[in-house]
C-alpha cells in the first residue's frame, strides 16, 4: 500500500471544499438568476435575481413570469409600489387574468 504524503492530502482535501465554500457564498450573478429567482427564500436575492434574469431575456412568455415572481417578492417585502409596477410590467410582457387580479387586489393598498 502506497502512502500519500500529509501535506499532499491536505491540498487534495482542500481543493475540494473551498469551492463548494465559496458556491455557497457566490453572489447571485455568477449562479444561474433564472433558478434565484424561481425558488430562492431569501427576498434580497430572489429579488436581484429576478432583476437580473429580466435582463437577460426578451422572451415575452419568460419576462412575464420573470416579472410576476419580482413583483410577489415585492409585495411580500411590503413594496407594494413596486409590486405593482412588476405586476404591469408582467402584464406588458404577457396579458394574464390571475396576475391582473393579483395586481387589482394590491391597488387599493397603495392609494
Amino acid at each position: 500500500m502506497k502512502r500519500v504524503p500529509v501535506p499532499a492530502l491536505a491540498i487534495a482535501l482542500g481543493a475540494l471544499v473551498i469551492p463548494v465554500a465559496a458556491a455557497a457564498q457566490a453572489p447571485v450573478a455568477s449562479a444561474n438568476p433564472f433558478g434565484q429567482c424561481a425558488c430562492h427564500h431569501s427576498l434580497d436575492i430572489k429579488m436581484a435575481a429576478c432583476t437580473e434574469a429580466a435582463k437577460a431575456t426578451s422572451y415575452p412568455w419568460i419576462l412575464h413570469w420573470v416579472y410576476r415572481e419580482l413583483a410577489r417578492a415585492q409585495r411580500e417585502r411590503g413594496d407594494t409600489g413596486a409590486a405593482v409596477a412588476s405586476y404591469a410590467r408582467s402584464l406588458a410582457a404577457k396579458e394574464d387574468d390571475a396576475v391582473r387580479m393579483e395586481m387589482e387586489s394590491l391597488a387599493p393598498l397603495t392609494q
